[in-house]
């Protein structure tokens, strides 16, 4: 019979018992043979760890799961945002776009892509292949982005999909332009010591002053992206040459590290893609107006 508070000695020499057995059978495995204790271990994961092993899959999954939704939810979000922000914009355009009798740009589309970084160089974090439908008949270079803002660019095509570069390969550019069009400048990759790799404005003129938390998104005329894609968002001032230009921190909109899914520009020839600006190169010059006393031709200016 045993009192509260007073110990079992039966339940004691049990325990000391499975405690001693446990410490013999650990020893025994550890003086075997390395490939016996691989045997061993396959075995015991097999059987005795087999429920457990897979009841830790399955809510290691869930935990992904539940992470993705809520990114992809984030995402839907910002697109939504971006979208009612942008529709009265491109409703207005439509419109003088119809009064001047100007036919609707061809902007093209998106495909969805599966990104897989640290291929196809096996340990290289600024590479990444792609997998999707269709994408041997793209344009290459083809910019990557997703709701957030650019990842990065596909170079070529790969084993039926794409390879590219994220934004922190060391060859990354990208014009960029301030929301409210005042400053503009080409985006790279930079590297800080003890830091993950951030983005660098360059080519800022000297006399500009850009706010921390001013958005840059592309500008298109490059052709790689299509324009008003985020970039990033500026941190604060990296370096001014005296006389001559600006560099600015970027913060990264999206990161490499937490892209699984992301869309790549399907776009349309240039002649298409930018119609104005390809009329504006082949249409002549208009003739100079004729002068009041009817003669054809402008005196020069200041004369």
């Amino acid at each position: 019979m045993t009192y509260l508070g007073a110990p079992d000695p039966g339940r004691s020499r049990g325990n000391t018992a499975v405690t001693v057995v446990v410490i013999l059978v650990a020893a025994v495995a550890s003086a075997l043979p390395r490939e016996q204790q691989s045997l061993i271990e396959a075995g015991v994961r097999a059987t005795v760890l087999s429920p457990f092993l897979a009841l830790h899959r399955a809510s290691a999954e869930r935990s992904s799961v539940a992470r993705r939704a809520g990114a992809l939810q984030a995402e839907r979000d910002s697109l939504v945002e971006v979208v009612m922000r942008l529709r009265a914009l491109a409703d207005q355009a439509g419109e003088l776009r119809a009064l001047s009798s100007l036919p609707a740009p061809n902007v093209g589309g998106v495909r969805p892509v599966e990104v897989y970084p640290g291929r196809p160089r096996v340990g290289d974090p600024d590479v990444f292949v792609l997998r999707g439908e269709g994408l041997e008949s793209l344009e290459f270079p083809a910019g990557v982005f997703t709701g957030n803002g650019v990842v990065g660019v596909a170079r070529a095509p790969h084993l039926g999909g794409a390879r590219g570069e994220f934004w922190s390969h060391p060859d990354f550019r990208v014009s960029v332009i301030t929301e409210d069009g005042s400053v503009s400048g080409i985006v790279r990759a930079a590297r800080l010591a003890g830091e993950q790799p951030i983005m660098l404005l360059e080519g800022a003129p000297f006399q500009s002053d850009i706010a921390p938390g001013t958005v840059l998104n592309t500008t298109g005329i490059s052709g790689v992206y299509p324009p008003g894609i985020a970039v990033g968002t500026v941190r604060g001032l990296a370096e001014a040459e005296a006389g001559w230009m600006k560099s600015y921190f970027v913060e990264p909109a999206a990161f490499p590290a937490r892209t699984g899914v992301a869309l790549i520009w399907d776009r349309p020839p240039v002649e298409l893609l930018m119609p104005l600006a390809a009329d504006s190169l082949t249409r002549p010059a208009p003739d100079p107006p004729a002068s009041a006393s009817g003669d054809s031709t402008a005196a020069p200016a200041g004369t």
